[in-house]
Parts: C-alpha cells; sequence; structure tokens
C-alpha cells in the first residue's frame, strides 16, 4: 500500500495518520506521534480511537465487546481525582503505544482486542496520591472495574488470571516475576515508553504532570531521575520497544 494510502487508512484521529503509516515510516513519524501524545488540548474520544485502532489491527468487527467498549470509553472519559498525570491523555497515550507494539508482535486476535481494553484501562481507578501506600493497591482497584463491567464477555477464570496479572504489574516499583506473554509485554513496556522514547526533555515533562499529582515538593528533574534509577533494576520486554528510544 503506498504512502498516501497508508496515511489516509484508517487514521486515529483528524488531522493525524493511522497507525499503519507510523509504523511504515519510523522514525520519521516520531514527531508526529510525539505531538499527539503531548497534546492536551482536545479531549480523547476513546470509542472512535478504539475503533480506528481495531481497523488498523484488522478487527473489523468486535460483537457483544461493543457495548462494553462504550462503557469503558464513557468511563475512561472522567478524571475524577483531577490527576495532572493519569488522566485521559495518559490513557490517550499507552492505548496509542501498546497499539503500535502490537503491530510488530505476532498476536493472535483475541490479544489484540485485549490490548485495545486493557491499555485503556489500566489505570482505570488510579486515585492520583497514593493515599494508601499498600502496593498494588490502585491497579487491583482498576481491575475490579474492568472486570465488573467485562466479566460477561470472560470466557473462564484462566482467562481472566491472566489479564488481572497485566494490571498488577503495572505497579511501577516492583519488577514483575516471570514476564514472558507478549500481551503483558506489550502493556508494561507502553505504560512508560514516552517518557523514554522521545527523549530527556519529554520525560521531564511528563515528570512534571506526575509531579503535581503526587505533590512532589522537589524539582521534576529529580523525580525523573528517580524514575530512571528504578527503570535501572527492570528493563523494557520488547526489541521493538527498545529500538524506539
Amino acid at each position: 500500500m503506498g504512502y498516501e494510502k497508508q496515511m489516509k487508512h484508517f487514521p486515529f484521529e483528524k488531522n493525524y495518520p493511522s497507525l499503519s503509516y507510523i509504523v511504515n515510516n519510523w522514525p520519521r513519524t516520531k514527531p508526529i506521534l510525539k505531538k499527539y501524545i503531548l497534546s492536551k488540548q482536545k479531549k480523547p474520544d476513546f470509542y472512535r480511537l478504539c475503533l480506528n485502532f481495531l481497523n488498523d489491527l484488522n478487527i473489523k468487527k468486535i460483537g457483544n465487546f461493543k457495548q462494553v467498549l462504550k462503557k469503558l470509553s464513557k468511563r475512561c472519559s472522567f478524571n475524577f481525582q483531577y490527576n495532572t498525570y493519569h488522566d485521559q491523555h495518559h490513557f490517550k497515550t499507552v492505548l496509542i503505544i501498546s497499539c503500535l507494539l502490537a503491530k510488530l508482535v505476532n498476536l493472535n486476535r483475541n490479544d489484540r482486542l485485549l490490548v485495545v481494553l486493557i491499555a485503556l484501562t489500566h489505570d482505570l481507578k488510579h486515585q492520583g496520591r497514593r493515599i494508601i501506600k499498600e502496593p498494588y493497591y490502585q491497579e487491583d482497584k482498576s481491575a475490579l472495574e474492568f472486570h465488573r463491567i467485562i466479566f460477561k464477555n470472560i470466557l473462564n477464570h484462566k482467562q481472566w488470571k491472566r489479564i488481572n496479572k497485566v494490571f498488577r504489574n503495572t505497579f511501577f516499583p516492583i519488577k514483575p516475576n516471570n514476564v514472558s506473554d507478549n500481551l503483558e509485554k506489550i502493556i508494561l513496556d507502553a505504560d512508560i515508553l514516552a517518557s523514554l522514547m522521545f527523549g530527556v526533555d519529554t520525560g521531564i515533562e511528563f515528570a512534571t504532570r506526575l509531579k503535581h499529582e503526587i505533590r512532589f515538593e522537589d524539582d521534576a528533574k529529580k523525580l525523573f531521575g528517580g524514575f530512571l534509577n528504578i527503570l535501572s533494576d527492570k528493563s523494557l520486554y520488547l526489541d521493538s520497544s527498545k529500538d524506539s528510544c
């Protein structure tokens, strides 16, 4: 498919191209992705965004998941805690990066659908500051809310256990064990990749947003440095994630 057709085929938002165009023309399309991710001028239309991403991932019909996606999209459109980092624009960021990575990994149809659903909702119930310091508290709250909305479409306990593990392992301070699932690798990488793939200045910009959310009293550069220090004991899981930085 020619570049112009790639650009017009399933554009994820007005004045932006398709996922395919960004992937096939990387890294010269990195500034396009950066502009979209950093922008906070427009509230994302998550339902339309997800449908466009699913189309680009070659999922044309989603059956019963259509109503589920509408509910999740509506729920993710509200920022009840007035978060300055874990808000609609973070959801948008993780969603698009997850879908870009999904185009580079051989996933079955069910996992391509789950990538969209989990990327959108992984911080669904994030409360900003961790008032309750217990590890996984906010991740478990998000997972339970996701389960409440989607449980009729989850086929069995084994499938839910897999999904719940992905939610839990987005808790950044603790290094997950046994990450061998490509679906999980995509979500975990996408959750932090925007702070790494566009350079230090962008990383500090995201740290500034987080600083206000958690009421961090020191400089945002110090907060970003702490993020990098924790990351030194972890890693990006996918080669395509590492190559994007």
